[in-house]
Order: structure tokens, then C-alpha cells, then sequence
């Protein structure tokens, strides 16, 4: 099974002429496209990073998972995972893994970039590549198994990067990545580049699932969770066996200097 979310933006936003009061960089998406970023653009930890007449932010991730040749046996049982009235009113960024199987692969992943350009040119680039690997893998499930993840009551009226994978299977692979490059009081002839690449290896043929009697039964649940929440949320649950998904969000962002 393959789920696959991939997503690169890129915003510009003009700051107030010379004279006006210091420029704020404020970023506003809908609630339904889920960003909201509001950054003044002469605060001192952004000037720290870069600051001269030309910058550049570059953010690069490499993220691989590999589980190959491997041999499982489940008797069955009950297996679950819950995230319950946890993570409301969150500021800032927060990266979770849950897992009640066996053999599974999570990560949460995140690179920020920031260059100030001071009204210069400005360069900002994204690459991501990513690969999944899953073969030549062996599960065998006797008994019944009944499987749960749970995510209620939860990150309410929050914001920031969330990133929360739980899965109560076996031989899963489960990865977000979120990648952000801003370049802040950058020219006229900025440049932004983006570039995301997913590669997975291994097939279902690959891979050898027996049952030696009836088949699991999961069930998945998000409930009364992420309202009012702004910011960027990854979330993957799994409650079956070597699955993997796969979520990329890249953000490119400038704000220019007056003319």
C-alpha cells in the first residue's frame, strides 16, 4: 500500500516602501490550506543567521528507511496506540512517534533555512529526497489480532509543525518531512527552486504475509483534534502490516525590499 503526499509552495510578499515602520513578513493562508506564519523581518534571530547584500537558504534532507530480509511471528493479540488530550494550545514545533508492533520504521524530519539578503539578491532552494525500501520480508499472523490508533481531544487551537506517526502493525515504514527555506528583504530578482523526490523500493510481491487464522481486524481514529490549529500538520496511522507512507511539504518563502 502506497500513500504518498507531496506539496511545495512559494510565497513573496512586499514590504512597506522606505520611511514606513519596520516591515512584518506575515504569511495568511485560508484554515483549509493550514499555514500561518508571522515573522518581523528584523528580528534578531533571523539576522544572526545571515545578513549581508546577497544570502542564500538552502535546505537539503536525505531520508532513507530500509528493513529488508527480515522474518516476523505475531500469535495475535490486541495491539493499540492512543494520543489523547495531549498537544493543545502548542507553540512550536513537536514530532511524535507511536508504535505497538513489530519492525517498524518512523521519523519525523525537519530543516529551516533563513537568509537576510538586505535589499540584494537573494537565493533560496529546496531538494528532498527520499527512499523507501521494503523487501524480501517475511510475516506470519496466527490467531486474531484487533489493532488501534487513536488520535482525540488533541492539538486544539495550536500552532507550529506537528508531525505524529503511530501505527500498531508490523514491518511499516512511515516518514514526514518538512522542508522550509526563507529569504527575507531579498531583491527584485530573487530566485526560489524547489525540488522533491520520492523513491520507494519493493513491491507486495516482494514481501510474504501468511495467516494462520482469521484475518486482523483495525480501525483508525481522529477525533475532536487540529481545531483552530495554524500551522502545518503531518498525520499518518497505520493498523495493518508492510505498509508504507510517505508525506513531503517544502515551503519557499520571501519577502522584498521596497523598489
Amino acid at each position: 500500500m502506497l500513500l504518498s503526499a507531496v506539496g511545495v509552495l512559494a510565497l513573496a510578499v512586499q514590504a512597506p516602501a522606505a520611511g514606513a515602520a519596520d516591515p512584518v513578513a506575515t504569511v495568511l493562508m485560508s484554515p483549509e490550506a493550514g499555514l500561518l506564519m508571522t515573522m518581523p523581518a528584523g528580528i534578531d534571530g533571523v539576522a544572526s543567521v545571515v545578513n549581508s547584500s546577497t544570502a542564500s537558504a538552502e535546505v537539503d534532507v536525505e531520508a532513507v528507511q530500509s528493513l529488508v530480509g527480515n522474518s516476523v511471528i505475531v500469535d495475535g493479540g490486541n495491539r493499540s496506540v492512543e494520543f489523547v488530550d495531549s498537544g493543545n494550545l502548542l507553540a512550536g514545533v513537536l514530532s511524535i512517534n507511536q508504535e505497538a508492533g513489530n519492525m517498524n520504521q518512523q521519523a519525523n524530519v525537519r530543516s529551516i533555512a533563513v537568509a537576510m539578503a538586505d535589499g540584494g539578491f537573494g537565493d533560496v532552494q529546496i531538494g528532498v529526497n527520499t527512499l523507501q525500501e521494503l523487501r524480501n520480508n517475511s510475516l506470519t499472523v496466527g490467531g486474531v489480532s484487533d489493532t488501534s490508533v487513536t488520535i482525540a481531544n488533541s492539538f486544539n487551537n495550536g500552532s507550529g509543525i506537528v508531525g505524529i506517526n503511530q501505527t500498531a502493525g508490523n514491518m511499516n515504514q512511515q516518514l514526514s518531512v518538512v522542508a522550509i527555506g526563507i529569504g527575507l528583504n531579498v531583491g527584485p530578482d530573487a530566485v526560489q527552486i524547489g525540488d522533491t523526490q520520492l523513491g520507494q523500493i519493493g513491491t507486495d510481491a516482494d514481501n510474504q504475509r501468511t495467516d494462520d487464522g482469521l484475518l486482523d481486524t483495525g480501525h483508525n481514529s481522529l477525533t475532536n483534534s487540529f481545531n483552530d490549529f495554524s500551522g502545518i500538520a503531518q498525520v499518518s496511522q497505520v493498523t495493518g502490516d508492510m505498509n508504507r507512507v510517505t508525506q513531503v511539504v517544502g515551503v519557499s518563502l520571501t519577502t522584498m525590499s521596497a523598489p
